[in-house]
Formats: C-alpha cells, sequence, structure tokens
C-alpha cells in the first residue's frame, strides 16, 4: 500500500511545528520579555531584581521549548522521507504516537489532529498490509 497520504499528512505537521516554533522563539519570547521588563519598571529594587530573573527564567524555558519543538520539526521532515510503502515500521508508529502525544500535552490541537490522522491512516494501512501478508501466505 502507498503511504502517499500519511507522509503528506507528516510533512504538513511538520510544517506547522516549524512555523510555530519559530514564532514561539522569535515573535513570543521577546514579546513575553518586552511586557515584563515593561512591567517591572515601577516596583522597589528588590522585587525589581526578583521579577527579572522570574521573568529571564521563564523567557529561557519559551526559548527551550520553541527549539525542542523546532527539532521536533525537522525529525518529522526527515520520518516523512524515510516512510516506506508495503512496509511496517514498527519505530515510525511510536515516534509519531509519541510526537501525537507531545502535541496534545502542550496544547496545539491542531498539530494534535495531524499527527493522530497520520497515526490512525498508518494503523489502518498496517492492518491492510497484515491482511494482504495472510492471503498470500494462505493462497
Amino acid at each position: 500500500m502507498k503511504r502517499g497520504f500519511e507522509r503528506k499528512l507528516i510533512m504538513i505537521g511538520a510544517l506547522w511545528n516549524l512555523v510555530t516554533s519559530l514564532l514561539t522563539i522569535f515573535s513570543y519570547n521577546s514579546w513575553f520579555t518586552s511586557q515584563g521588563e515593561k512591567q517591572l519598571q515601577n516596583l522597589d529594587t528588590n522585587t525589581m531584581i526578583a521579577g527579572s530573573q522570574m521573568v529571564n527564567n521563564v523567557s529561557k524555558i519559551i526559548f527551550i521549548f520553541g527549539l525542542f519543538v523546532l527539532i521536533g520539526a525537522i525529525v518529522n521532515f526527515l520520518v516523512a522521507t524515510k516512510i516506506k510503502d508495503n512496509e511496517i515500521q514498527y519505530k515510525l508508529i511510536i515516534w509519531i504516537g509519541v510526537w501525537a502525544i507531545l502535541q496534545i500535552l502542550s496544547m496545539d490541537v491542531i498539530g494534535f489532529v495531524l499527527y493522530m490522522l497520520a497515526f490512525v491512516l498508518y494503523m489502518a494501512k498496517n492492518k491492510a498490509i497484515k491482511l494482504s501478508a495472510q492471503k498470500l501466505q494462505n493462497a
């Protein structure tokens, strides 16, 4: 069976992850830092020091999360190119399932839907491949 639709879904999901990671790293991170600095301007010195440390720490977490999603997007582009037709790749099943769970844990509903659709279609075609292999074996 051809795996073209699963390939396309994973590519679209990887492109979505790429866009969201770049927005997170560059737009959201800089917005959060500037808003945090703006809120800390009128506070006393001790509160300002503690608040600036907190803003820096949260900003680092935002950057690390964006970097994690960016690396996941690159991996998913590679995974999409390595999908083989008429074969069951068990590591691929695990990867797509884990990545779909990570998408829903990060509240990325669009990414979750794309990867879950790819996962379900991949599993359905696996069933068809197994059934056709059994019929060939019985014949």
